[in-house]
């Protein structure tokens, strides 16, 4: 769904507003961008604009094309303080009877079109196309985000960001911004990728090794402290992003490209995912903005610092998810009397968990915003997180997998953030219907409904920071073998006849607070050298046609293909029994017949209903996954 903005008879006049608006949008550009986005050298950005300002005849049309960017970002993403004099500049922004951001946006294309200098690739041009894919993100018009994303990367190849050495003719200050500017790149890269579905359009493999090294920080003598602390939690927070993003290139890479998961595929993820969670800055722990009031640009960092971290989680452990709740569908139906007991069930359950505990914890945090009065309400990044989590904690609550004591304080949470943000963000607002009509589903099902069940499994109860504020639902995770999964059946002996290996537990649950942010970015921060995919994606794998030994109940036999050597793995085709076909010759698969959703009340999970006969002429062709399968 694409959002439509219409200016009516109003046309782009290349007027710059006054001043004091100008300060309140960079101000609101740089704060609601944190972590996310480094475009800029903040000091240069700002004497561009104070030369703009003294001389406007004479400003660089380049200059004020950034400049109108700028302005158009930040008033989309603006959340001023209430009753303060800032808020009653947005406010009369908004109030008017056309976009004033579009404008803002219409007046950047016609001042210097960053797509007329494509074919000269000027550096300004690159930082124009990215701005104007987070305008358009933010403008809930994501089809345009990932095409002016792509252009931007195009044009980066093209000035050599990807690469060290042709940074060598530049001063410090340049490459710094250069290098942050592409880090930028990679982010918004891999979080397109993930949210979309689609081909990232960045490769490990095309790049210098130390390419994503954050550059070094460079404090002015003339700079306050204040100043000088506030760009090194900012280069933290881009360090630690990028991080994170190359953790969920990884697993788009090993996991989403190939369409299939194994637990020791995901343990290698886990093991990437550790080391960024022992080496978090205590500056940025999410404890910060649950146990007191932070500065909202603070507030901002450690937000989007964690969101994005527990969403890295939530997409190597969501087929876990889906697997489990597949094998009670699967016991549901009759399709499968095997006993739940397997080397790999024990693991199963601990990421599946881990996925449902990194949801509530996600809805916390974005939550915690909200009630901070720092929420931007046209955030595309907290929007997808949100939504992603609470689709996660409803289909646990309608298949009763894990216990959740806090399911409905998340989902009330999940709702009202969706709500507060689809007041001016379109996306927000599908996202929103979305939940609250699950939601109602959920609880409009009758008492008498069966509910999914798998035979000789204790259900669990996940543990929440509402009930203990020190829990950490990642260490959960880092766990080879915790008190349940000891006393779950399948992990007394292993594939072999053994007990699983322990794991070293970590130190603390909630790292030290210090008053005081780190001084430099810790080396141990420093980016892993993962693989990422090529933009044509990766080699495809064969697999089964997904219809299982279940007669007639069009359920897989099991979401678990055993390989040899004892390792399973979780195949993507088997959980919605999409057929994959392994080559040009592959037969044309049947739709299985039709199940009736009684059992479950007002609506059922099982195969979609499709009418057999001549009613649907397409009955035969296979389907593919939606573009946000992820």
């Amino acid at each position: 769904m694409e959002n439509t903005i219409s200016l009516q008879d109003a046309r782009p006049t290349g007027v710059l507003p006054d001043r004091r608006t100008a300060d309140i949008l960079v101000d609101s550009f740089f704060t609601n961008t944190r972590s996310f986005a480094q475009v800029f050298d903040k000091k240069a950005f700002l004497d561009s604009l104070e030369e703009c300002y003294a001389d406007p005849l004479n400003a660089n049309s380049s200059r004020l094309c950034l400049l109108f960017l700028v302005f158009a970002i930040g008033l989309v993403l603006a959340r001023p303080p209430h009753g303060s004099a800032e808020e009653a500049v947005i406010s009369k922004l908004r109030s008017e009877r056309v976009s004033r951001a579009e404008l803002f946006y219409r007046n950047a294309r016609m001042l210097a079109d960053p797509v007329s200098g494509f074919e000269d690739a000027d550096f300004w041009s690159v930082q124009a196309l990215l701005l104007t894919s987070l305008y358009m993100l933010a403008a809930s018009k994501r089809n345009a985000a990932y095409v002016y994303h792509g252009m931007a990367v195009r044009s980066a190849f093209a000035l050599g960001l990807h690469r060290e050495e042709s940074m060598l003719i530049f001063n410090e200050t340049e490459i710094r911004v250069r290098m942050n500017l592409w880090r930028t790149l990679f982010i918004l890269d891999k979080f397109l990728s993930a949210c979309l579905g689609r081909p990232m359009g960045i490769s490990d493999d095309d790049c210098s090794q130390n390419a994503l090294k954050p550059p070094v920080l460079n404090t002015r003598p003339g700079d306050s402290l204040l100043s000088q602390e506030t760009e090194t939690i900012n280069s933290i927070a881009l360090n630690v992003t990028v991080h994170t993003c190359l953790i969920i290139g990884m697993t788009l890479k090993k996991v989403y490209s190939k369409r299939r998961i194994s637990a020791t595929v995901a343990q290698e993820i886990v093991d990437h995912l550790e080391h960024w969670h022992r080496e978090l800055p205590p500056s940025l722990h999410w404890g910060r903005i649950l146990s007191s009031q932070v500065d909202p640009a603070h507030g901002i960092a450690i937000l989007h610092t964690n969101l994005l971290h527990f969403h890295s989680v939530i997409l190597l452990t969501r087929p876990f998810l889906l697997s489990l709740l597949t094998k009670a569908q699967e016991y549901h139906f009759g399709g499968s009397d095997k006993p739940y007991r397997s080397s790999s069930a024990w693991k199963i359950d601990n990421f599946a968990q881990t996925c449902v505990e990194a949801s509530h914890h996600t809805l916390v945090l974005a939550k915690a915003a909200l009630d901070g009065k720092y929420l931007p309400q046209c955030n595309p990044f907290v929007i997808h997180f949100v939504f992603a989590a609470a689709l996660i904690i409803l289909s646990n609550e309608f298949a009763s997998l894990y216990h959740n004591p806090e399911a409905e304080v998340a989902i009330t949470s999940a709702i009202s953030i969706l709500r507060f943000c689809a007041d001016e963000d379109a996306q927000a607002e599908r996202v929103s219907f979305i939940v609250e009509t699950f939601h109602q589903a959920n609880v409009n099902r009758p008492a008498t409904a069966r509910r999914l069940f798998i035979p000789g499994r204790k259900v669990p109860t996940i543990n929440t920071v509402l009930q203990n504020s020190h829990y950490d639902p990642m260490l959960h995770l880092f766990h080879r073998e915790s008190s349940e999964q000891r006393d779950h059946p399948a992990a007394i002996m292993g594939a072999q006849g053994q007990l699983p290996k322990d794991r070293p537990i970590m130190g603390s649950i909630v790292p030290p607070m210090s008053s005081s942010s780190s001084s430099s970015i810790p080396s141990s921060m420093m980016p892993l050298t993962l693989q990422q995919p090529s933009p044509e994606g990766s080699s495809v794998v064969s697999f089964n046609n997904g219809m299982g030994s279940g007669s007639g109940s069009g359920i897989p036999s099991s979401s678990m293909e055993t390989l040899s050597g004892g390792e399973s793995e979780i195949d993507f085709d088997t959980l919605w029994n999409w057929p994959a076909p392994s080559g040009a010759s592959a037969a044309m698969p049947i739709a299985p017949p039709m199940q009736p959703a009684d059992n479950f009340g007002s609506y059922g999970i099982g195969q979609p209903q499709v009418p057999l006969g001549g009613s649907n002429p397409n009955v035969n062709v296979p389907l593919y996954p939606p573009s946000n399968f992820r």
